[in-house]
């Protein structure tokens, strides 16, 4: 079996999997008889029908940037705890755990990238070196909603109150990075604060990841606002403020695969207590879930095709420009369908 599949399938065990082929039957069935879900979700889909698909695309973009920042922010996170990784790898370990989080409930997909960038190391402690990097990362990102938190507050579109938790989750970050910092690693479980401790001595090296992070959450915004606009809301931006936020609290207990359901109720709902009608919110959450899904399934076969194992440089060479060009040709042949044909 291929490495990669093997190091998944390790870590997300055969229970998971079985339960995910289920969840996908039964959301596969659900998409396929939208009526069985009752009018209003069939009026969503209806809208999102009708939504503008140069946006989309453009959304699309946004989403494959979200992406790929992040996985720079992993490469950073394990770059701070000695790690050294290449770019392209950095993007497939993480576009692997992403496709794994596709079809698989309870975000199997981070424990699948911490058992990926996990084998930089070459010691038997990397996965708590790897765990630990992680919990850098959580804290990174809490700052980084803590910013988004506040312009929505100045925009008057979001409630400070969120701010107390960001600062309480990066004080204690600060806290466990600073005690840290002037102590080794002893035993296995103290290399959890690797990543800390090299905040700690480099606090350089904080700014190089929130920024990483701050990248991926612009993409997210400009992924939502597109998808706004293509759907006709009013201040699509705000509307994006408003949903990156919600959707960082929905993720904390994702329950289907890709977190679908979840995703779109929590931006209905959001939407909704904003003023928007529950239909035109629903749609922003279908819209939203299908088009970060479309990103993810791409970037995540074509991590797999990277990181499988190959008899020769020649013979990896032949199978990456393969991937490449159906990849492209795929690509090409969605926005022929979906825009290009409008001018035809």
């Amino acid at each position: 079996m291929n490495p990669t599949l093997q190091q998944i399938h390790a870590r997300i065990g055969r229970r998971s999997i079985a339960a995910a082929a289920v969840l996908l039957l039964v959301l596969l069935a659900a998409v396929a008889t939208p009526q069985l879900l009752g009018a209003r979700v069939a009026a969503a889909l209806d809208t999102v029908g009708a939504a503008d698909a140069k946006l989309l695309w453009l959304a699309g973009v946004g989403f494959a940037v979200s992406v790929a920042a992040a996985a720079g922010s992993w490469r950073c996170a394990i770059g701070l705890c000695g790690g050294r990784i290449s770019v392209p790898d950095a993007c497939a370990r993480y576009g692997a755990g992403s496709l794994v989080n596709t079809f698989v409930p309870a975000r199997a997909g981070d424990v699948v990238r911490i058992g990926l960038f996990s084998r930089v190391f070459p010691d038997r402690t990397r996965l708590w070196t790897a765990g630990g990097a992680f919990a850098a990362l959580g804290a990174a990102r809490a700052l980084v909603l803590g910013a988004l938190v506040v312009a929505g507050a100045l925009a008057g579109v979001v409630p400070l109150w969120p701010l107390l938790v960001v600062l309480g989750l990066v004080g204690t970050a600060v806290a466990v990075a600073l005690r840290a910092r002037d102590r080794q690693a002893e035993g296995r479980v103290s290399h959890l604060l690797d990543a800390f401790r090299a905040l700690g001595r480099q606090p350089s090296g904080a700014v190089r990841l929130t920024a990483w992070l701050a990248l991926s959450t612009v993409g997210r915004l400009a992924a939502a606002t597109a998808i706004g606009a293509a759907l006709g809301i009013d201040r699509p931006l705000a509307a994006a403020v408003v949903i990156v936020p919600a959707l960082d609290v929905a993720g904390l207990i994702p329950l289907t695969p890709g977190n679908v359901g979840v995703t779109s109720g929590a931006i209905a709902m959001t939407l909704q207590a904003h003023g928007m009608s529950f239909t035109n919110g629903l749609a922003a959450g279908i819209a939203f879930h299908a088009v970060e899904t479309a990103v993810g399934l791409m970037l995540g076969m074509a991590s797999l095709v990277w990181l499988a194992p190959y008899p020769s440089p020649g013979a990896r060479r032949v199978a990456l420009l393969a991937g490449a060009a159906s990849w492209a040709l795929a690509l090409a042949g969605a926005f022929s369908a979906t825009v290009l044909y409008q001018f035809v």
